[in-house]
């Protein structure tokens, strides 16, 4: 299968409600609700500063598409959604990009229709790991000055390269050509989970690599185990899969493993389904949220939807802070909140403070 094919095959499948799983138990972080906050709602500030650009919200668009027609289409929706409301994007693997120029304008095409917005570069670990170092510059190069970008991401994906019918799941090396990049290029770099989480001890091997940041990818929203084992249409692949359902690290928890061991900027995804999970991310340590699936789903509905989907969620996040009495957005970080007894026990075993 083409690997055009295989992106269309993805936006069908993650289009579907049974592409998510897991829980990010965002259902066991209770923000404490506060009857006096002592300002009023219109003078919430919910602007921040990331990567050089202010965003009104802390919310992205995660990191989904590129490389077909749908798929140009879809950017499209996207960059203009988020130059209108002030917010940013990641594209997704720009792999096709670089290796069939044609399908160039699918992600270049965000450049044009968001040209002051925040707009993340994104390139895959197992690819950068079989480079050279002169080649991953020249891949890095190419796919920030694709988008005009004002930070390129590397994307973890391990347990969807195991799957995958075409997988490559190389990862020999991969700290090393991220350091190297890291101190190489004048833009800051994420590393990202793809929806499985990522640990203390892979926080601890990053936070010495000089990244900027660090995006949790966490377990409750889409499973690309599920997605690729759908592909396959194999009974034994699908059983497989079954073994390996809910596999990694739930979304909030993943939070708290990365704060433990990186001083850096933390941004969460993973299943994160409002303008109030997005305040629970931030309450428990992320700098900024975003949002895929749900995005993904409005927008193949059409541009109204998507718009709407995109108000209402900056207004559940304003909402959020004002109901919290967090004036701004630094001050969720210290809003009370009650966390349930599975992250209690998670952190209890682990020997991590998530606060």
């Amino acid at each position: 299968m083409s690997i055009e094919d295989r992106k269309v095959e993805h936006i069908k499948i993650a289009a579907r409600e049974d592409a998510e799983e897991g829980s990010t138990l965002f259902d066991e972080v209770q923000l404490i609700h506060n009857a006096m906050p002592g300002f009023d709602y219109d003078e919430v500030d919910s602007s921040i500063q990331l990567f050089g650009k202010t965003l009104s919200t802390p919310l992205l668009v995660g990191a989904i598409t590129g490389g077909t027609e749908l798929s140009g289409k879809i950017n499209t929706m996207f960059a203009e959604a988020v130059e209108r409301f002030g917010l940013g994007m990641y594209v997704g693997s720009q792999r096709i990009a670089i290796e069939k120029p044609e399908t160039r304008w699918t992600f270049s095409v965000i450049k044009e229709k968001a040209p002051t917005a925040l707009k993340i570069a994104n390139i895959g670990a197992p690819q950068i790991s079989r480079l050279d170092e002169g080649k991953v510059l020249e891949w890095v190069n190419n796919a920030v000055d694709m988008i005009d970008a004002s930070a390129v991401a590397i994307h973890l994906n391990p347990a969807q390269e195991v799957f995958q019918p075409e997988g490559e799941p190389w990862f020999r090396g991969v700290v090393e050509k991220v350091r190297y990049i890291s101190r190489s290029i004048n833009k800051p770099v994420v590393v990202k989970e793809v929806g499985n989480g990522i640990s203390r001890e892979v926080a601890i091997a990053l936070a010495g690599s000089g990244i900027a940041a660090i995006d949790v990818g966490g377990v409750g929203g889409t499973s690309f185990i599920k997605i690729e084992a759908e592909r396959w249409h194999r009974n034994d692949v699908g059983e497989l899969s079954k073994v390996f359902q809910g596999w990694g690290i739930p979304t909030a928890i993943s939070i708290c493993e990365v704060k433990s061991a990186f001083r850096g900027i933390i941004l969460a995804s993973g299943g994160i389904r409002s303008g109030l999970d997005g305040a629970k991310a931030l309450s428990l340590g992320a700098s900024a949220f975003s949002m895929s699936r749900p995005f993904l789903v409005s927008a193949l509905q059409g541009r109204d939807q998507l718009l709407q989907l995109m108000e209402r969620t900056i207004k559940e996040f304003k909402i959020s802070m004002f109901l919290t009495g967090s004036r701004q957005v630094s001050d969720l970080a210290n809003a009370p909140l009650v966390l349930g007894p599975t992250i209690i026990n998670w952190l209890s075993q682990r020997g991590i403070r998530c606060r």
